[in-house]
């Protein structure tokens, strides 16, 4: 069995690299894997979001956990939400969550070139 394992070329694919990815992305990617995650009704906080990335994702350099946070509170994804909606006041919601309107993002403008 382990002595079947061709080591060598394990230890090559282990260092093939990933290819490089812009901002919008590593967004793009951290969005998707969050809202999956939420639809599991798996944790999807910021850690285990790094944790699901760094398993599953060829994903390099993984984003720190704070860059993953500050994702998650532009898309209006942070405290159990889904995302920002028409009339989304930020009264209710913790400091570290308000978003003025002019600066959020939404899922929806992913892959359109509106998410600079």
């Amino acid at each position: 069995m382990w002595h079947e394992l061709d080591l060598e070329a394990m230890a090559c694919e282990a260092f093939v690299p990933a290819p490089d990815r812009t901002p919008e992305e590593v967004e793009a990617i951290v969005v998707i894997v969050r809202l999956e995650l939420c639809n599991r009704g798996m944790p999807c906080g910021a850690v285990a979001l790094r944790e699901r990335l760094r398993e599953h994702e060829r994903l390099r350099p993984l984003p720190s956990v704070r860059r993953i946070s500050r994702i998650l509170t532009l898309y209006g994804l942070t405290y159990g939400r889904t995302g920002w909606y028409d009339g989304d006041a930020i009264d209710g919601l913790p400091v570290s969550a308000r978003v003025p309107p002019d600066k959020r993002k939404h899922f929806s403008m992913i892959g359109n070139g509106q998410n600079a």
